[in-house]
């Protein structure tokens, strides 16, 4: 998506996967909090999961995910492709209703609201572009400025209730991006209403308050509509009346309070009051083992997910009001990270199962490890190998790590004795030591400043102190401009960040390595770079991608692309990059979004089940019931999921 997401989510967040009850059809209201606020309404042009948590609920798309993870008829009732998948044609919903903030309807919802909603992403410069911008017909050419004309671009109304898109190459997994918010409609019209900027052909952000924080900024034809959004204090939505499909959502109203994480017992807090629907137990908890007798019937460990969270080096810090170091020692800093050995140390340092130790004990911390970007189960192919089979079969052809064994659960780099290996060899290439490293932290997080502890203490003892952490310390909303929120790479403000992660858009690797790629990669800013697409990128930011290997490894992506008709041979070639960004500790891979211990009155399985795109975040089908869930009805409904999804 760019659907990046911050470490300071992450800690309040509570995963609860879901498969549908047919005969429950009523529910209690959902109740939670969240760390940070939203930033637009506007969904064709965001890419952060703190927009995508709420918007996904305002509009559906094409296509929707089922509890099983089915990519299932939403807005559009059936879909079609030619043989070589280069035209796909959706045939829309008579019917579906746009309705405004108060629920009154507006228009009805037809295929010309697609045209509208990828063009107006298109002059607004959506975030998400690189999703398709190379991938529908026309579409570079009219974002380059080539053409002017939009009815060159490859998405049609062919009529009333038919859309049809034209492809560039064959894209055989182009409905699974039907889900993802840079397909969604705009009612033209309703856009046009928001300001002069807003209209079609002349865009100016400055005087166009589609999407806007304010409820009345945009249409909604989703299960849910914003009703109160009140800045570090409250986002209320409540059920879309008028919604298409209305007799699936169950759950009324939808309440998410602020929570700046100072208090670690806050949400437990809450649910045992009946203010929150689910509450994470933490294992840092002085009276943990309390919790665990109280709720030893209850409580249940989550699955892990398909969001890979990483230490991230920063290979052109440009900015450094978040260190004490100066002159000399950045430039030696900087130098190390620049180096293969040296991050390879830090790889080998750092004791990632301590880290997620911190808020979960041990068995269900080793639940959210995950040592490779791309989740490993994310895909089989056509014979049933599995992704991260390819992947392991890269790596232990490789010379990094030979004999680590890369599935999830697996603290597979961990081996202080290699650290001091890299150390050696780092020395060799000309690295000075000690290398002090500058971490930021937000600062009134217990949770995160015990990780940021337990992340320097292995790093400095498996290094023999010759790999020194430095945590600075900065309020919420410094610590989030230096990295969830940094639009440059000179904005990154550090040497090694844990501060983002990344779900894949669509069900295809490049989903996730693309975020890499030096043209237009989505997450070049939180590695301290700009793509070479975006207006601000330096000649230092060009020379630091050539130094440190990227273009063998754009190579790699260009290669696997260019396989359309195997799925194997794809798959296997797209393993090569993923495997690539082991051997040189480009990035470490680190957990998936934390499984921890929990306490829910969500009815196991009952919500959309998705791996990629905006369907995690939909409450459509989801049901909350009275009482807690109990452990054991909690096991039993995963054995049944996990049957039908098999």
């Amino acid at each position: 998506m760019k659907k990046m997401i911050s470490l300071v989510l992450i800690t309040l967040m509570v995963l609860s996967l879901a498969a549908c009850d047919k005969n429950k059809i009523t529910s209690n209201d959902f109740s939670y909090v969240y760390s940070s606020d939203p930033q637009t309404m506007d969904y064709t042009v965001t890419y952060r999961a703190e927009d995508h948590r709420y918007n996904a609920n305002y509009v559906d798309g094409l296509l929707e995910n089922d509890s099983l993870g089915n990519y299932v008829p939403a807005l559009a009732e059936s879909y079609d492709h030619n043989e070589d998948y280069t035209e796909w044609t959706f045939n829309i919903r008579k019917g579906a209703k746009w309705v405004n903030s108060n629920g009154e309807e507006y228009a009805e919802v037809t295929a010309q609201d697609w045209v509208t909603g990828l063009r107006h992403a298109a002059e607004f410069q959506s975030s998400t572009l690189y999703l398709v911008q190379f991938m529908i017909e026309g579409l570079n050419a009219y974002v380059s400025g080539e053409t002017t004309d939009f009815a060159t671009v490859g998405v049609e109304a062919v009529d009333e209730y038919t859309l049809k898109y034209t492809l560039t190459d064959s894209y055989p997994y182009f409905y699974t991006i039907a889900t993802y918010g840079i397909l969604f409609p705009i009612n033209q019209e309703f856009l046009e209403s928001k300001g002069e900027g807003c209209k079609l052909g002349a865009p100016d952000l400055a005087n166009c308050s589609f999407g806007a924080m304010d409820p009345t900024s945009i249409l909604y034809n989703g299960g849910y509509i914003l009703t109160n959004y009140t800045a570090k204090s409250v986002i209320e939505l409540q059920k879309n009346q008028n919604y298409w499909d209305a007799e699936h959502v169950y759950i009324n109203k939808l309440t998410w309070t602020f929570d700046d994480g100072q208090d670690p017992y806050s949400v437990i807090k809450g649910f045992e009051d009946g203010v929150y629907t689910q509450s994470a137990l933490n294992a840092s908890w002085e009276d943990y083992e309390a919790y665990k007798t109280q709720y030893a019937d209850q409580m249940r460990a989550g699955m892990p997910d398909a969001t890979t969270f990483n230490v991230a080096f920063n290979f052109n810090r440009v900015n450094a009001k978040n260190s004490n170091k100066k002159g000399q020692e950045l430039v030696d800093t900087h130098a190390a990270i620049m180096n293969k050995n040296f991050r390879l140390a830090v790889m080998t340092a750092f004791d990632k199962l301590a880290y997620a130790k911190q808020g979960s004990e041990e068995e269900v911390a080793k639940l959210s490890l995950r040592n490779t970007l791309t989740a490993p189960n994310f895909l089989k192919t056509s014979d049933g190998t599995t992704y991260g089979e390819l992947i392991q079969k890269e790596l232990s052809a490789g010379q990094s790590f030979p004999n680590a064994n890369i599935a999830d659960g697996e603290n597979s780099f961990y081996d202080p004795a290699r650290c001091l290996e890299f150390i050696k060899a780092a020395k060799a290439d000309g690295i000075k030591f000690p290398v002090t490293l500058d971490i930021v932290c937000y600062e009134k997080s217990q949770n995160m400043i015990n990780r940021m502890n337990s992340l320097k203490n292995s790093i400095e003892t498996s290094s023999n102190g010759e790999i020194l952490i430095n945590i600075v310390m900065l309020p919420l909303e410094d610590y989030y401009y230096a990295t969830y929120w940094a639009e440059t790479g000179a904005e990154s403000d550090w040497d090694i960040s844990t501060a983002t992660g990344w779900g894949p858009d669509y069900m295809d690797p490049i989903s996730y390595l693309n975020i890499y790629n030096t043209f237009n990669g989505d997450m070049m800013t939180s590695i301290g770079l700009d793509a070479t697409s975006n207006p601000n990128c330096t000649d230092s930011s060009r020379a630091a991608m050539l130094e440190v290997g990227l273009d063998e490894y754009d190579a790699l992506l260009k290669a696997a692309d260019a396989i359309k008709d195997d799925d194997y041979a794809r798959y296997a070639a797209f393993a090569k990059a993923d495997a690539w960004l082991l051997e040189n500790a480009f990035t470490i891979p680190v957990q998936c979004t934390t499984v921890s211990m929990v306490v829910s009155k969500v009815v196991p399985f009952t919500g959309p089940y998705s791996m990629a795109g905006l369907g995690e975040y939909k409450f459509k089908f989801m049901q909350v019931q009275d009482e807690i869930v109990t452990a054991d009805a909690y096991a039993k409904a995963k054995e049944t999921w996990l049957k039908n999804k098999a």
